[in-house]
């Protein structure tokens, strides 16, 4: 049995958009007014309220993102079941200590 999302699977284009909306949201966070009121009223805020505030551009570019991380998490999942790749941690995911370049 063959894994589809294993061949078509674009590792490098998914760290440079996890990349791309890490440093964009802390950068919102960090320089947006009203986002910063937010939180001191709030405490916690949804990604949702974030990802409402993109340009048309980036929530294009975010679609593709969480396509992207839908299809890597099929992906970590089948190298777990076969055997391969990161193990799983419960409340952590997949997780590779040596590679903290993705949320």
């Amino acid at each position: 049995m063959e894994n589809q999302n294993l061949e078509n699977w674009d590792a490098d284009r998914y760290k440079e958009l996890n990349t791309y909306f890490r440093i964009k949201i802390d950068h919102m966070l960090r320089t947006d007014p009203e986002l910063q009121a937010r939180l001191q009223e709030q405490a916690n805020m949804q990604l949702s309220d974030l990802v409402n505030q993109f340009s048309e551009d980036d929530q294009e570019r975010w679609e593709e993102f969480i396509r992207l991380d839908k299809q890597k998490m099929q992906v970590d999942m089948w190298n777990h079941l076969n055997g391969n790749g990161t193990r799983y941690q419960p409340g952590l995911g997949f997780t590779n200590p040596e590679d903290d370049t993705t949320w």
